[in-house]
């Protein structure tokens, strides 16, 4: 059993209290064997574990964190400028991911991903890939080699995306299938797979089939997308599925709307879509830098919160402008950086 002693920060996950950012100056961490039971002052760890051996630290002792959307084949283009979401996917982002296509490139970046990761502190994280296997092969490899829990997939697309990233829905299924068979649950399922249709703008019907026969499949995969993050990408779904009764509506048609569906984003919701996520038991993953940066608008976390719908955040690099999750809670909308935050709740 061990004592480490140093600065604290024994944030709890969720962004409420009076200060959910204190440190205590003279803080400690107490582990059994490398796990975690307890943390507090000093003087009170000592005094409830006398026979410890102690250490003194010269870092922030804090909890390890939550990404829960990330795209790590964004790392190089982070901050850059490209207009909207839909123009900067074209400009940025969409020549950016066609160079995973080379193994070595992508393994390159997989490491400077988890190298920030680490320095950041951030210990979980569900992640886009690109559309190119070798992506997520690469990923995986370098997750291996680290101690942070992942969760990836396959981006699957088939339209409205240069073609090098397009893959018709039965390859993106096949292709799916054997990194789901390979990868969900390596490492005492440290490693986890998670269906990945990017966006309904780049899914014809039957990717989004697709992407949902894998899903039933392999329940105990995760699944993410991306839902209204734009005006303009909205009324692009209105136009080509104009059967849906909204956004969420077209992921609810081909059953992708449930317990383990992570949707990015959310600000332009209706209230049949807030009401939808709360009682389908879905996550939306709020992306407060990344809503800043590229100017989406503001996400009503306190309405999704009222509702019952469940919020985590996202850097969502690289639209978002840091890696670090204190630095994107601090953001959060509602969330002042200093003094007392509103009553409610992020994790």
């Amino acid at each position: 059993m061990l004592i480490e002693r140093g600065r604290l920060r024994p944030f709890d996950g969720t962004i409420t209290g009076a200060d959910p950012f204190a440190v205590i100056e003279n803080g400690a961490l107490v582990t059994d064997d490398g796990e975690v039971v307890d943390c507090g002052t000093a003087t009170a760890m000592i005094e409830a574990y006398p026979d410890a051996a102690i250490v003194d630290s010269s870092d922030l002792l804090t909890p390890g964190l939550t990404d829960s959307h990330i795209h790590y084949s964004q790392t190089r283009i982070i901050g850059t400028f490209g207009g909207g979401l839909l123009e900067w996917l074209e400009s940025v982002t969409f020549p950016e991911e066609q160079k995973f296509e080379d193994p070595a490139y992508a393994r390159e970046i997989a490491k400077e991903f988890f190298d920030t990761l680490e320095a950041v502190g951030t210990t979980a994280a569900t992640v886009y890939c690109t559309s190119n296997p070798v992506s997520v092969d690469a990923l995986f490899e370098e997750a291996l080699t680290r101690n942070i829990r992942v969760s990836a997939g396959l981006v699957m697309m088939d339209r409205n995306a240069p073609s090098p990233l397009l893959t018709p829905a039965q390859e993106a299924y096949d292709q799916s299938r054997a990194l789901i068979e390979k990868w969900h649950g390596a490492d005492n399922a440290r490693l986890t797979y998670t269906i990945t249709p990017r966006f309904a703008p780049t899914s014809t019907p039957a990717l989004l089939e697709a992407a949902a026969a894998l899903w039933d499949e392999f329940p105990s995969c995760g699944m993410q997308t991306h839902l209204s993050e734009n005006t303009a990408e909205v009324e692009w779904v209105r136009r080509l599925f104009p059967k849906a009764p909204d956004y969420l509506g077209v992921y609810e048609m081909f059953g992708l709307v449930g317990p383990g569906a992570i949707f990015a984003h959310a600000i332009h919701l209706t209230d049949r879509e807030v009401g939808l996520l709360a009682e389908s038991g879905s996550v939306v993953a709020h992306c407060p830098t990344a809503n800043r940066f590229l100017a989406s608008g503001r996400c009503d976390v306190a309405r999704l919160l009222k509702a019952g719908v469940r919020v985590k955040l996202g850097s969502d690099i690289g639209a978002g402008t840091t890696f670090d999750m204190m630095e994107v809670a601090e953001e959060a909308e509602g969330v002042p950086k200093r003094g007392r935050p509103p009553a409610g709740a992020l994790s």
